[in-house]
Parts: structure tokens; sequence; C-alpha cells
């Protein structure tokens, strides 16, 4: 969502992952994310915990995302009179202890009523060095492309869920409560990236929007994405739609300068950092089976919502 202003304080505005202004020789982040069940998550295959964890991941990710820490959050939880009391208390601890987990607090909030879906508005706070945040718009051709972790755990998940099979336990966490990078994006603000997002609405369509922020192309090769281990026992003919397109993976897409590709192991921390592609000079975003080799055409490139 983008919105007109001509305050000078903010230092970075709509279109990215969080607004940043400085107060006080202070960069501040806030970003807000929303959960609608149905849309976003399903209490069928989740529990109320993990329904919060999720709202609060979910959020907590796009400060990531800029190589910022989360400090303070709120939250709004929107649902039907009858919801039950259980309900609204495991949301709240699910959100309460995933911020404690990132070193954050959740403040407070409010609780509303709805006639429609179950629906989880969380607003985070965080802060990061004055002029530091890592921008969509930072990509320069000729830097490489990374991500952390592994993808597509949770779009099989979910795939397996859907169809009554019982998916691995930790693909399914990272569906119904994954862990926003927070650490990870600051060891790779603190390195030198120039651009970052997260992963949520799968790699390409996630890709193309920083592609598109910064000006340039983004080149991915099929053969060096981490898929999750195990994911070609599942789907052998979808293991390419679901790591480049599944989305859900938070995690974090980074173009950086080729010297740091040198040095990822000890920017990763446990998640682990992997090289995708490179920067080049154009607009959008390829997916080829190896460097220099043939573009790779998938029947969806991720989850748009409108």
């Amino acid at each position: 969502m983008g919105l007109a202003t001509g305050d000078g304080r903010l230092a970075v505005g709509p279109g990215d992952d969080a607004a940043v202004w400085d107060l006080d020789g202070r960069a501040l982040a806030v970003t807000t994310d929303s959960l609608v069940e149905r849309v976003d998550f399903l209490r069928s295959f989740q529990s109320p915990w993990e329904v919060g964890v999720k709202a609060w991941s979910a959020a907590a990710s796009d400060l990531a995302a800029m190589g910022f820490r989360a400090d303070l959050g709120v939250a709004c939880l929107i649902c039907s009179p009858d919801t039950f009391e259980g309900t609204i208390l495991g949301i709240q601890e699910g959100m309460v202890e995933a911020a404690r987990r990132d070193g954050a607090l959740l403040a407070g909030g409010d609780v509303s009523s709805t006639d429609g879906p179950l629906t989880i508005a969380v607003t985070v706070l965080g802060s990061g060095p004055p002029g530091e945040a890592v921008r969509l718009s930072g990509a320069l051709p000729g830097d490489l492309v990374a991500v952390t972790g592994r993808l597509g755990g949770a779009a099989a998940a979910l795939r397996l869920l859907e169809t009554g099979r019982v998916p691995p336990e930790s693909w399914r966490r990272r569906l119904v409560a994954p862990v926003a990078r927070l650490a990870e994006g600051q060891r790779l603000r603190a390195a030198g990236a120039h651009a970052m997002t997260d992963l949520s609405d799968g790699l390409l369509v996630d890709a193309a929007r920083l592609a598109a922020a910064s000006s340039c192309q983004l080149e991915l090769w099929a053969d060096h994405l981490p898929l999750e281990h195990e994911l070609e026992h599942f789907f052998p003919a979808e293991l390419l739609q679901l790591g480049a397109a599944g989305g859900e993976d938070y995690e974090l897409l980074v173009c950086l300068p080729e010297p740091l590709a040198r040095n990822l192991s000890s920017l990763s921390g446990g998640a682990g950092v992997s090289v995708v592609g490179t920067v080049c000079p154009g607009d959008g975003v390829r997916l080829l089976e190896h460097p220099d080799g043939p573009e790779v055409a998938l029947s969806g490139r991720g989850f748009r919502h409108f």
C-alpha cells in the first residue's frame, strides 16, 4: 500500500518491507501484517497458540528483511462473539511467547467482534543503526542472490494436510509457527547486504518485487535452490513448483556483493545461506535450470492476494 508523504524524517516510506523514520539520532521502524482465517491459516491444521506465533512472526519477518531488530508490538484480534475463550487466550499466548523469543514485548492491543472470519493484525516496532536499513531497491548488477534456510517445506506441508496426509513435523512447524530470521537479517545488514526481502508469497513473486524496486533483473538457478530434504520423496514432479512458488517460507532473499558470498557461513547462524543466482541489467525474474541454462517454465509463480 502506497501513501504520499512529505515528512523529511521518513527515511523509508511506502513500498518497502517496513517504514523507517529518524528520531533523535535513532532509526525506528514499524510494520504491520494481518492474518485472515481461511486465507492465511486454517484452525483445523494448527492450534490457537500456533496461530498466535504465526501472526507475530509474519509481521516481525518484515523487520528481519530490513536488517533490524524487533522491540515492541501490539495486536488486534477480531473474532465472532461465540469464539471460545481458550482460543483467544491461546492466540495471545502464542504471540507473547514468539515476541519474547525474538527479544521483544507484546505491549497490548484490542479485541473486537465480527460476523466474518477470525482476523489478527499485528504491528511491530523495531530499531537499527541510522541510515543502514536494507531496502528492496538496493540490488546492483553483479550482486549475487542468496536465500537463508530451505524452501518448499511449508507449501508441501499444506498440500499434504489438505489431502489428509501427515507431513514431516519440521515442515508442519514451518507452515503453522514460522520463525522470523531476525538475527540472520541483522548479520547480513551489518556485513553490507545491498537489498533484502522476506519470502512469504513465494520466491518468484517476492524476487520480482525486489527486481522491480531495484530496476534490475534477478536470474535464479533452479539447481542451486536449497529445497527441503525429502521433498522429492513426497512430490517428485513438483519440486520446483513448491520450492520456487509455494510460499510461506519466511526466509530471507538477499542481494550482496560477490566478495561477501565467500563468507556466507559466518553470516547465516544455524539457518544456512545459499547462493541461488545473480543480479543482471534488465527487469523481472528469470528461473534457469542452471547458470547459462535454459529457462524453466512453472504453472504458477506464487501467491497474490489480488
